[in-house]
């Protein structure tokens, strides 16, 4: 605690320097609220200012309602009135011109500690599973509007229709390529074990033939070691549930996790990668419904925040509330994916109190279709909308027109600015609900995809999400410092950028170098280029210096058999048989040993200078 109570007051001081104000009693009171209040008051009570601010900036206006936690003082809050004296006047009002440096700084104060990861107390988590069956309960009663449901599934027609035009009948059956996801599995099995499929459901042999999918040859059909020999099939009612479990993400609430089975998680990889290429190149959602580049959201979020052209909406509990009613019949009019789909997804939830759920969402986080699911059905929903209140008829050319100025990103959406109230109701139609909180459309600050914007000017705040590391043995924290020293250094926070690089360099004998900002090794990065040299490597004709590199953990994880040729044929699916059998003899390390995913070790290492 006392090393997060330090970095504030260093946030203070620096943010003081930078505004021209005096920050000393807000040292005073950080202090003393955290001696009272303990890391809540940095965790979740600065954060709720934080967004009681930003609320202000949104309708102009700073009421003591939107700061309950806070005393007022002639018509400003006592803490932080320095800087809020230059964006507010004291009748409560918007000033014609704020300090754009002291609503950065500000925002940085408060969400400094917003996303450290620290586990939540154990009331929080019983809330959080309280809010979750609530959720399915409220599910389990929605009633669809269906009209709006009939629009939506005609839109969804057009929409995957073009999607699907590249395959034969719609059936993707044989551009299908499982692969097994980096994570963990509801059966607790890692690494190599998952190529060993033990269990294979039903409801996935029907669409999936277990011998086509998880065999790596039909000759190995019959020989000894045959998978056949050793896979249990299991009925629908026999199948385990997904185990839901919370992760860290705010001290305020956990973020909740639902983990898969290994075959349906093998199988759900399968449609993802086939699927998202095609919806980020389709005519209709081609650059507005996106999975792998979140600029295009930041770009607008930016620019709407000069011209207010878009409104920046944010989903609550986006994924837990897609009903299964939704991706159905967005799937209506291509039957076979919409088969695939289903048989891979799990129909039942055991929270962590041990009580099970029959599920009414399509698929809670962990499922690798969760995200282009709800994506396609928040993009369908607000287009048939849209087109139903203009009153058009509803074809590819309507579709066309009516889904230009929409933008998706999972739970982040872009419509246009004087449509922002009317789609929040559009969407509550369809059972789901908009974060009025993390939503902006009056005002200058618009915030979606990690792109905090006002007029313009990039206020993002750098988070810290760990605790100071104790020594160089803590390899993520000491990774996660020097990152948000570097981060700090990159937008001008000089103070206390240095002061956690001089804290940080006691680590190390020699401190941290100097590198370059691809570097593989751990290090400080310099707006003048400065490289650390220690040696010239004669053979390689280099410039070295030794420091920590971030080397993935391995464990010994022996696979062999039809399990080991499966493993390689799914990573080199492009590769001709000759290269196979080349790289098969000097790449089998992976064969023998596994890397736990976000395992790292730190190794003292030489590294070029470049």
């Amino acid at each position: 605690m006392k090393s997060l109570v330090w970095l504030a007051e260093e946030m203070l001081h620096d943010c003081g320097i930078r505004c021209g104000v005096d920050p000393s009693r807000d040292r005073e009171t950080i202090k003393r609220r955290v001696e009272n209040e303990g890391l809540s008051f940095l965790t979740i009570t600065l954060p709720s200012f934080c967004k009681g601010f930003e609320e202000a900036l949104s309708v102009g206006r700073l009421d003591p309602s939107m700061l309950p936690s806070f005393r007022f003082h002639r018509g400003l809050p006592v803490f932080l009135r320095g800087f809020l004296s230059r964006i507010f006047h004291t009748d409560h009002t918007l000033r014609d011109n704020p300090d754009l440096d002291c609503i950065l700084s500000i925002r940085q104060i408060c969400l400094l500690f917003k996303k450290v990861k620290l586990p939540c107390t154990e009331v929080r988590e019983r809330k959080a599973e309280e809010g979750f069956v609530a959720c399915e309960h409220e599910l389990g009663e929605l009633k669809f509007d269906e009209a709006a449901l009939s629009d939506y599934e005609k839109v969804a027609s057009i929409i995957l229709g073009d999607i699907v035009k590249e395959t034969d009948f719609g059936d993707p059956y044989d551009s299908l390529v499982p692969r097994h996801g980096p994570g963990t599995t509801q059966e607790k099995i890692l690494g190599n074990a998952k190529y060993r499929h033990l269990r294979w459901h039903s409801r996935l042999e029907e669409v999936f033939p277990f011998t086509e999918f998880a065999v790596a040859s039909q000759r190995n059909i019959g020989e000894l070691g045959c998978p056949l020999n050793r896979v249990e099939f299991v009925e629908p009612g026999d199948e385990e549930p997904v185990r839901v479990v919370f992760v860290p993400k705010t001290l305020k609430s956990p973020r909740v996790i639902a983990i898969e089975p290994v075959c349906m998680q093998y199988m759900q990889q399968s449609i993802l990668q086939w699927l998202v290429p095609l919806v980020e190149r389709s005519r209709f959602t081609g650059g507005r419904v996106n999975f792998t580049d979140q600029s295009i959201n930041q770009r607008l979020a930016r620019q709407a925040s000069i011209d207010g052209s878009f409104a920046t909406l944010d989903l609550s509990e986006a994924s837990d509330r897609v009903h299964l009613e939704l991706v159905t019949r967005l799937l209506s009019s291509v039957p076979r994916l919409r088969d695939m789909v289903m048989a891979c997804r799990s129909t039942r939830a055991t929270l962590p109190s041990g009580k099970t759920l029959t599920l009414h969402k399509f698929a809670s986080m962990g499922s690798a279709l969760c995200f282009p699911m709800e994506a396609l059905a928040f993009f369908t929903a607000i287009v048939s909308r849209r087109i139903r209140r203009a009153q058009r008829v509803i074809d590819a050319a309507t579709v066309r027109e009516y889904s230009r100025d929409v933008y998706v990103y999972g739970d982040d959406i872009i419509v246009p600015v004087d449509e922002a109230p009317v789609v929040c109701d559009d969407l509550s139609l369809f059972g789901l609900k908009v974060n009025r909180n993390k939503s902006f459309w009056t005002g200058k600050f618009r915030e979606s995809c990690g792109m905090d914007a006002y007029a313009g000017v990039d206020v993002t705040p750098v988070y810290c999400r760990t605790l100071r590391p104790a020594n160089k043995r803590s390899q993520s924290e000491v990774l996660s410092w020097v990152s948000m020293a570097n981060q700090f250094y990159k937008k001008g926070f000089w103070h206390v950028a240095r002061h956690i690089r001089n804290n940080l360099d006691t680590l190390v004998k020699g401190g941290f170098p100097h590198v370059s900002e691809d570097s593989q090794g751990v290090g400080w990065v310099s707006y003048s280029n400065a490289r650390t040299i220690q040696r010239w490597h004669s053979e390689l004709q280099r410039f070295e210096f030794k420091t920590l590199v971030a080397v993935p953990r391995r464990v010994p994880d022996y696979l062999d058999g039809d399990g080991a040729l499966l493993k390689y044929f799914l990573t080199n699916t492009t590769s001709s048989v000759r290269s196979i059998l080349d790289l098969t003899v000097k790449n089998a390390e992976h064969l023998v040993e596994s890397v736990r995913r976000g395992a790292l070790t730190l190794k003292l290492q030489w590294v070029p200078s470049y």
